[in-house]
Parts: structure tokens; sequence; C-alpha cells
């Protein structure tokens, strides 16, 4: 006990160093979840004797990852403006095709590297597949960077994180239940989560956003209580749907796109803005719980291979292009993009909270390599925080030479 209230008071002073020195932290390209997940690594690495967490209880997490990445998902898609993205769908639609390029080249790399089973390959390469627009913020919110590209990276974002969802769902039963026949296909999983979250999503955002207005309208709630409100709806949305076997992440991202098209308010911007907040701590408080994971994981035993995989999947040196910059590359040929642009976009595919619900999802299950595999993943997710982060300015910079 007396372990847990010092981490918790370590905890304390790092929120409290992080938010008076937030502003030279930017300009050092230091973003918040590096300074927190590096705060997560010392404190796993220190108290590794003595924390009770071990790798069978990190499981115990995935419900509030699950939600923390629902909320950031609607957020971020609430911020989309839907109209330009009607305009333009042409890009997001080219880097939605790009996602099953991707899949089978980290597959291949993975076999080739790893000289694991083909299904483990194909499950390592899905939970590597999600990209995660948090983690490239400097970015996205670079006033220079064109708005197509802003929208395109949260859209590629927001989707992939939901349709990696059933297929890595099936892939993960067809590898523990391979001596049975499989209840249902992939077309059919696919539809029937995809289905069950626009129907979801579709009604609970027409009900919320007219609730929203009436009680706008009449005052009814106050200053104090609105920032909850979006969390409130897109943790309704996301539950409600997982417990019907819909996609949730899907159902979230859906919501708060139609939430942009039907509350056209001034308000509405003020309300993600402080909803985003709650959020943002919330999601720094799971880095540090995934920092001390990864000091679990990958820095009690040395192993090279998941290292290798790792810096291949984030995209670096010359072997990045395998997995996901020629893919997306290729595929951008067809827009109207300058050769500057289309690299921007092939680079950011970070990998952040739906790698980790993945992994944790995996962590569970008798899988064999389920443990590598969660290393591998953990192992990319780490290098992404720092590579992304650290890049986003020169990418605007670099982006902005075309001037």
């Amino acid at each position: 006990m007396e372990t847990t209230y010092l981490v918790l008071a370590w905890l304390g002073l790092a929120i409290f160093m992080y938010s008076i020195i937030i502003r030279q932290l930017q300009r050092a390209e230091f973003t918040g979840p590096m300074w927190f997940v590096l705060f997560g690594c010392a404190l796993g690495w220190y108290f590794q004797d003595s924390l009770a967490l071990k790798q069978d209880t990190l499981r115990e997490f995935l419900p509030l990852v699950e939600l923390i990445l629902a909320i950031f998902l609607f957020s971020d898609a609430a911020k989309t403006r839907l109209r330009v993205l009607l305009h333009s769908y042409q890009l997001p639609l080219l880097l939605l095709l790009a996602l099953p390029l991707t899949l089978g080249f980290a597959a291949l790399g993975a076999h080739a590297l790893l000289s694991l089973p083909w299904l483990s390959c194909f499950i390592l390469a899905i939970m590597l597949t999600p990209t995660d627009a948090a983690l490239c913020q400097s970015f996205i919110q670079e006033k220079q960077v064109p708005a197509q590209l802003r929208e395109a990276i949260n859209v590629e974002s927001g989707l992939n994180d939901g349709l990696c969802v059933p297929v890595f769902l099936f892939l993960l039963g067809s590898s523990l239940y391979t001596q049975q026949p499989a209840e249902h296909s992939l077309g059919a999983l696919f539809l029937h989560e995809v289905g069950l979250a626009l129907v979801v999503a579709l009604v609970l955002t027409i009900v919320s956003v007219y609730l929203i207005k009436l009680t706008y309208r009449h005052h009814f709630f106050a200053a104090k209580s609105s920032p909850f409100l979006f969390i409130g709806i897109a943790i309704a949305v996301f539950s409600v749907t997982q417990l019907l076997g819909g996609s949730g992440f899907i159902a979230v991202f859906i919501s708060g796109l139609l939430f942009d098209y039907g509350f056209r308010d001034a308000l509405k911007d003020k309300l993600i803005e402080e909803s985003e907040q709650i959020a943002e701590l919330a999601a720094y408080i799971l880095w540090v719980i995934f920092g001390i994971s990864a000091s679990i994981l990958l820095f009690t035993a040395f192993d090279w291979r998941i290292w290798a995989y790792a810096l291949l999947a984030v995209a670096v040196a010359v072997a990045v292009a395998v997995f996901r910059f020629f893919p997306v590359l290729l595929l951008l040929l067809a827009c109207r993009l300058s050769w500057r642009e289309r690299v921007v976009l092939a680079w950011f595919g970070p990998k952040g909270l739906a790698s980790v619900v993945f992994s944790l999802m995996l962590l569970g299950s008798n899988l064999p390599h389920s443990l590598f595999i969660t290393k591998i993943t953990t192992a990319t997710v780490l290098l992404s925080i720092f590579i992304f982060g650290v890049s986003g300015h020169l990418a605007g910079a670099f982006l902005m030479k075309k001037q």
C-alpha cells in the first residue's frame, strides 16, 4: 500500500511539472505522451519488484483504454469538417484502400523476420495497422497545413481503428478455434459489426442532438457541466454498440461526424475543447500505465527481434517503405497532391491507443506467441510516441517548403 501511494505521489508531481513547463516542452518538440511514457517507464523500472502490476493483470486496464480511445475518436470526428470531407472524399478513401496493402506487407515482413506462423503474422500486422492521429497533433494543429490533409489524417485514424476490430477478432477467433468450424465468415462478421455501429450511432446521435438543442434553448444545463456532455455521449454510444455486438469504435467515430453535421453551433467547439481536456488528462494517466507496462514487458529481458520489427513497423530508415510508406504513396498518385503532400501523408502512421487495446485483448488469450506479439506491439507504440511526436513540426516545415 505504501508503494501505491508513493507511485501516486510521483504521478501527481509529474502532472504538476508538465503543467507548469508545457510551453517549454512544446518548443523542444517534447509532447505530453512522451513525458508521461518516460515517467511510467522510470516508475516501472524503479518499482519493478514492489509493484503488483504483472503481465497477467495488464488486461484489467482494457475497459479504461477502450473508453479513452472512444472519447478521442468522437472528439476528432466532431472536429472534422464534414463538408470539407465530402468535397474531397477521394483522399481519405484512398488512404483506407491502403489499409489492406499495409496489412499484407506487414504480415510478409513479420513472417520473413520473425518466422512466425502466417496466422500469427496477420494478427501482428492488424494490431500495427491502425493509426493514432493524437500522436501527430503538433502537425495537425499547424494552421498552414491544408484542411484536406488534416481531415484525411483524422478520418484515416478513426475509420482504421473501427475497421480493424472485426478483422482482429476474426483472426483471433480463427487462431483459438482452428479445429472447429468458424461460426461466421469474415464478411458476415464485418457487416454485422459495422451495420450495428451505423444503426446505434444514428439513433443515439439524433436523440442526443435533439436533447442538447432543446435543453440549450431552455438553459437547462450549466456551463460547469457542459464538458461532460460529449464524454457521456461517446461512452454511451461505444458501450451500447459493444453490448449489441457491434464495433464501438466505428460507432463513436460516425456519431462524431453526425454531430458535426447536425449541431452547427458555436457552442460545439467549446464543448469539444472542454471535454478533450478531461479526456487528455485520462490519456496521460494511461500513458503512465503504458510506460510501466512497457518496462515490464520489454526491459526485463532484451530481444533484438522485437526492436528490429518495431523499427520496421514504425517506419524507420529505408525499410519503412515496405510497411506503410509505399502502399499509401502508391495509391495517392491518383490524387491531385504535390509530392511533398503525398510524402507527408504516407509518413504519418503512428501506432497508439488502438494497438494498445489489441495488445490487452491478446494478453488474455491462449494464442501461441501472444506474449511475443504483444512485446513487439508495445515496442512499436513506444517508438511511435517519440518518432512521430518529434517529427510533427519538421513535417510541417517540409510541407511548407513548396510555397
